[in-house]
């Protein structure tokens, strides 16, 4: 085995150890000390489970992980179905889309939605302007809301694993159950969406998950009676209430030990059903079908019903951004340029701290990402599906526990957390995965036998890798840049906890005007302006990524 190889795994796992497993060991060693005391031990873990309203926090978000999973299983299929089997014009203005809520702040759909839902918001103003009701109805604000605002959020999620299994499936299993008179609506049942299972998986459980980490969507619609807002708000709000604090911690890892319990079973489960392939002479759109008239209409109808939705978002920030004032009337009346004003002569620092912090985080990540792949995918080197499985599985982490965990490993002994580098720092620790899911499956594609007659002819590793690997893996790896600075720029549960004056970005600058009571156009106008951001750069994704976005979020190769 090559030594240079062995050094730059070593390289590589000193990063993970330094930047994931020492943060995280600091944070389950704090939540095992005891309030008040210099002991240690279990008693906080027993207090929250003997808690009655830490448990209730606990099924609270059991059950919302359970619907938000039905509610995306459910709209998530035929979607999936239609993108992957059908060909449409319009394909990818549609794909960029419904993908688009991936890559928006949570937050930001719940404050359009409350606009627009809200008990005096435009829908029920109208409803009542029309005679249709005389008293507001709750569109938004409870249960049924945070599951509709998680549901559009990780829609995607689902859309893009169940794609990549619907155009991965041997179209000749689908072939046989027909000639055997399974067609329809029952060769699908029994066929195409059991042999989707494993995709299906991969998608699901990120979805399952995300309950468990998102404290910001619950405070704000006003219901905190979940594990990651209360955990949330005895940190940030009861730092001198130790014990409270403490229980802060507990369900911080409460939360994350749920997170890798079922992201660890769920993968082995992929790994042992992975049952689905292309035949020779299959192109790598897979199977497609050519719908009747009424299936055709009927999915373009459902693909609108579901942009429109997605739309709303950016529609409706966008009205509030450019208006002075908006309150108990349909629609504003009075336009303004002055939010935008506001934002890019007087907050310029929150834009700059966003492509600063990003870009930098952006730089280290193609780098540690692309020797990852390499190291992952290229060698045989003791211990590198080790090294992928612990980066993927920050997918399923709670940002929550890396900003406290980083808060608390790198404020005293290790400074780090004192300067501003720990917020780009956080950020590659974060959004590494996005990266290296796209930057490893395009070395799954590249063919080693190109690298191998390079290196034959006596050109070295590093040449090969400029000269051929690179300019091969350049679609995937774009597609991968692109993806990290997006999932980068919009992050908020880690950075909350580590940002300083001076350090805010536009994700906590949306929030700071929220919970301020400020007026909401400057908060409107910041959220609107990540979303044109981001629009733009999702664009370049579904134009360029083709294959590469599907591979990367189904349930992968060995």
């Amino acid at each position: 085995m090559p030594r240079e190889n062995i050094s730059l795994a070593a390289i590589l796992w000193a990063v993970i150890a330094f930047l994931v497993i020492y943060p995280l060991s600091v944070l389950i060693i704090e939540s095992l000390r005891i309030a008040g005391t210099n002991e240690w031990g279990f008693s906080n873990y027993l207090a929250f489970f003997r808690d009655t309203y830490y448990l209730k926090t606990f099924w609270n978000t059991m059950v919302l992980s359970t619907l938000v999973l039905l509610t995306t299983t459910i709209f998530g299929i035929p979607l999936a179905y239609i993108l992957a089997r059908y060909r449409h014009r319009g394909k990818t203005v549609f794909t960029a889309l419904i993908l688009l809520p991936i890559v928006l702040p949570a937050f930001a759909g719940v404050f359009a939605f409350i606009i627009f839902f809200g008990k005096y918001g435009t829908l029920n103003l109208l409803l009542m302007q029309f005679g249709l009701t005389k008293v507001p109805i709750n569109f938004i604000y409870g249960i049924h809301g945070l599951v509709f605002i998680q549901s559009l959020h990780l829609l995607p999620f689902i859309v893009l694993s169940l794609s990549a299994g619907f155009t991965n499936i041997d179209p000749s299993f689908e072939e046989a159950a027909e000639v055997e008179g399974a067609s329809g609506f029952r060769r699908f049942i029994t066929v195409t969406l059991p042999l989707c299972t494993p995709s299906y998986l991969a998608g699901a459980v990120i979805v399952f998950l995300w309950p468990f980490t998102d404290w910001l969507t619950p405070l704000i619609l006003g219901k905190v009676d979940y594990l990651p807002s209360v955990a949330y708000i005895n940190i940030a709000y009861h730092f001198t209430d130790m014990n409270r604090k403490h229980m802060g911690i507990v369900a911080v890892v409460v939360s994350s030990i749920v997170c890798i319990l079922l992201f660890v079973l769920a993968r082995r489960w992929v790994e042992r059903k992975k049952y689905t392939g292309l035949s020779k002479g299959t192109t790598s759109e897979g199977r497609v079908i050519e719908p009747g008239p009424i299936i055709r209409y009927g999915s373009y109808l459902y693909m609108i019903i579901v942009s429109f939705v997605v739309l709303l978002i950016p529609i409706v920030l966008g009205l509030s951004a450019f208006s002075r004032r908006w309150v108990f009337e349909p629609f504003p009346t009075y336009w303004t340029l002055d939010n935008f004003k506001l934002i890019l002569l007087e907050s310029p620092l929150l834009i700059k701290n966003s492509f600063l912090f990003s870009g930098i985080a952006l730089i280290f990540g193609v780098v540690f990402g692309l020797l990852a792949a390499y190291v992952i995918v290229r060698t045989r080197i003791r211990g590198n599906q080790t090294l992928d499985f612990i980066i993927t599985l920050m997918l399923a982490f709670p940002g929550m526990a890396v900003g406290v965990s980083y808060m608390l490993a790198f404020w005293n002994g290790i400074p780090l957390a004192t300067h501003w580098i720990i917020m780009p720092i956080a950020l590659f620790a974060r959004r590494l995965p996005y990266f290296l899911r796209m930057a490893h499956s395009s070395y799954l594609q590249l063919d080693i036998s190109l690298e191998e007659a390079s290196e034959v002819s006596g050109v070295g590793k590093f040449r090969t890798f400029l000269y051929i690997s690179l300019p091969l893996l350049l679609k995937g790896v774009l597609v991968g840049v692109v993806m990290f600075f997006i999932m980068a720029f919009q992050e908020i549960s880690t950075a909350i906890f580590l940002y300083k004056g001076g350090w805010e970005t536009l994700p906590i600058g949306i929030y700071l005007n929220w919970h301020r009571g400020m007026e909401f156009g400057i908060a409107a106008a910041m959220a609107f302006l990540m979303i044109v951001i981001t629009f733009i750069l999702l664009l370049i994704i579904s134009r360029i990524g083709g294959g590469i976005l599907k591979a990367a979020w189904g349930p992968g190769e060995k």
